[in-house]
């Protein structure tokens, strides 16, 4: 259960560090589905960033992930870890541009 509430964190994290990074023309969204929920609005992107996770904890609570399901929810967390890390890495590189 924690490796889906981590996803679900970080995929809040993710949605309010690429409206920021959007929004102040730091960044562009590099996901093109992602960009076309984008264009449609900030709301469906927040929806679609909160609601996937939500869905994925629904059903671990309905069947709990074991084996090979489990090693591939691990590796989607590593994956946004590394999507996080990139944020950080580029909200840096921005604030030193300002200094």
């Amino acid at each position: 259960m924690r490796f889906c509430l981590f996803l679900l964190f970080a995929g809040l994290m993710d949605a309010v560090l690429t409206h920021f990074g959007i929004a102040s023309g730091i960044v562009k969204e590099a996901n093109p589905m992602l960009n076309i929920v984008i264009e449609k609005g900030w709301p469906q992107f927040y929806v679609v960033k909160i609601v996937l996770p939500l869905i994925l904890i629904g059903l671990y609570v309905l069947c709990p992930i074991k084996g090979r399901a489990r090693i591939l929810l691990i590796s989607a967390c590593v994956l946004y870890f590394s999507v996080l890390v990139y944020h950080m890495v580029w909200i840096v590189l921005y604030l030193n541009t300002l200094t």
